[in-house]
């Protein structure tokens, strides 16, 4: 069954997008407080290939040590705890699940390194109400790691917008919405008829149907009314669209964009990550290197960008130079595996539905 199962269509599609996740965030994190200049004089061009770290291992940050290349920070390491909330809850998870999972973490970590990664999330699902993470800041804390819940919930982009809306717990305001965003994307890049413009519309109109039934009918009729997410996402699409070069947006982009102070703000991760997949045309090579060369938390854009366009094209569609090296730089996760898990969560999932679907067809 595991067998037959990783030869299948899905499986390369779930795998494409654990591993273009995980290798977007590899390759930015090296150059994360870079600007493109900088990284052009230091490595001869757009970075396209792994680099060493020249800082430290830290909480939010890479935790190897030395020259070693390929590894991946803590966006695919709460990623991956994302995964296990799923296997779980056997299927689509809620967030006590994903609160269990990061206690156990806490509390069994191996060293003050993966503690302190873990810290703030924990105590957010602790403490709930009374805990602001990052100081209620609407940060990037979900939406750089919640691409799981879209393949849990693959082909189903409305369903997918309300588990990443629920499940995003680790962060505040309209941010919660940003990573909603993106799981519904997630989920229509999974279909396999999706296009790029199709993967755009079905996450912002999932959006834009729940937002109606929360704010009411006249939400977008109203002038006062006013969403963030889709304010600065459709401007930077128009962009994408329009000039169909990764590199050619960063600059219209950082002038409707560059605003506050916060560093890894959830508007820039999702509006940054998705124009750069536009831009490319769903490519994963080059929406990954113009998400790395926009700057800012180009880590978090680039994993965004890469788990989104490994979902559309699959494994295929990563360039094979980039895959063996996230694989052998971080040993302590088997993406392999766990993209055959998921890829088992959502074809049992489909049975259910499918006999639900005969069982109602029976009742008509």
């Amino acid at each position: 069954m595991v067998s037959k199962m990783s030869e299948s269509r899905l499986f390369n599609k779930v795998y494409g997008c654990m591993l273009g996740g995980a290798i977007g965030d590899a390759l930015g994190g090296p150059v994360e407080h870079m600007t493109p200049e900088e990284i052009r004089e230091s490595y001869g061009g757009n970075l396209d290939r792994y680099v060493p770290y020249r800082r430290p291992p830290a909480h939010h940050a890479h935790f190897a040590s030395g020259d070693a290349i390929g590894n991946y920070t803590d966006d695919t390491r709460l990623k991956h705890l994302h995964c296990q909330a799923i296997f779980r809850a056997g299927g689509k998870p809620r967030p006590g699940d994903l609160a269990m999972v990061l206690a156990e973490a806490y509390h069994n970590a191996p060293d003050p390194l993966h503690e302190g990664f873990i810290e703030e999330y924990y105590m957010k699902a602790l403490w709930q109400e009374d805990k602001v993470a990052f100081g209620g800041e609407p940060t990037n804390g979900s939406l750089m790691a919640n691409s799981p819940l879209g393949l849990i919930t693959a082909c189903q982009p409305d369903e997918a917008y309300q588990l990443g809306f629920d499940m995003a717990f680790l962060t505040a305001g309209y941010a919660k919405n940003s990573s909603a965003i993106l799981v519904a994307a997630i989920a229509e890049a999974m279909r396999p008829t999706a296009s790029v413009d199709g993967i755009i519309e079905a996450a912002r109109h999932a959006h834009i149907r729940f937002a109606r039934r929360r704010e009411g009918d006249h939400w977008h009729n109203t002038e006062w009314r006013y969403d963030p997410n889709l304010q600065f996402l459709d401007r930077a699409l128009e962009v994408a669209r329009d000039k169909r070069d990764v590199f050619a947006i960063r600059e219209p982009l950082m002038e409707i964009l560059e605003w506050g102070h916060l560093f890894s703000e959830a508007i820039h991760t999702l509006v940054v990550a998705l124009s750069m997949f536009v831009a490319a045309e769903g490519g994963a090579k080059q929406s990954i290197m113009g998400a790395i060369m926009y700057g800012r938390d180009k880590d978090s854009y680039a994993s965004v960008a890469g788990a989104l366009a490994g979902a559309y094209q699959g494994v295929d569609g990563i360039p094979k130079e980039w895959i063996q090296p996230v694989i052998d730089g971080n040993l302590d996760v088997d993406m392999y595996m766990y993209s055959q898990k998921l890829t088992q969560l959502i074809e049992q999932d489909y049975q259910i539905a499918r006999q639900n679907v005969d069982d109602l067809g029976a009742l008509l």
